[in-house]
């Protein structure tokens, strides 16, 4: 019995990124061997943080959401065990990870806002960083 062909998975990037309140650096880029399914511009929908590949034209390929990302607190665990885990503002610094797809037409990786509008249908997208990806 044969099986039906499947076609070759999509290449995948590990992404890096660090940031500080809205400054956003790329510290890595390594290909990775998974297979990624389920993203596209239209199903990473919401308001958040994204990770976004594009085109040469700057053309949206795939989004993923950047979980974690832009934290603004920390938990605080109290000395005393019977004390509770409190929650403190802090400034927005640190790293996180994500996975993307990096299909061969893919030049480009942007991280991107989602804010919600004014009206509640509508959401707008800011550009924190865009950077070249290496092949």
């Amino acid at each position: 019995m044969t099986s039906p062909q499947q076609p070759p998975p999509t290449p995948a990037l590990r992404l890096v990124f660090e940031y500080e309140g809205d400054a956003v650096s790329l510290v890595l880029q390594q290909p990775v061997d998974t297979d990624i399914s389920g993203f596209g511009t239209g199903s990473a929908t919401g308001s958040g943080e994204f990770v976004e590949t594009r085109d040469d034209d700057g053309q949206p390929l795939d989004r993923v959401p950047a979980r974690g990302a832009f934290l603004e607190s920390a938990e605080v665990f109290p000395e005393d065990h019977a004390e509770p885990i409190t929650r403190v503002d802090v400034e927005a610094r640190g790293a996180f990870t994500v996975i993307v797809p990096a299909p061969a037409e893919a030049t480009q990786v942007a991280v991107v806002r989602v804010v919600p509008s004014e009206r509640e249908a509508l959401a707008e997208d800011v550009d924190l960083a865009t950077f070249r990806l290496e092949r």
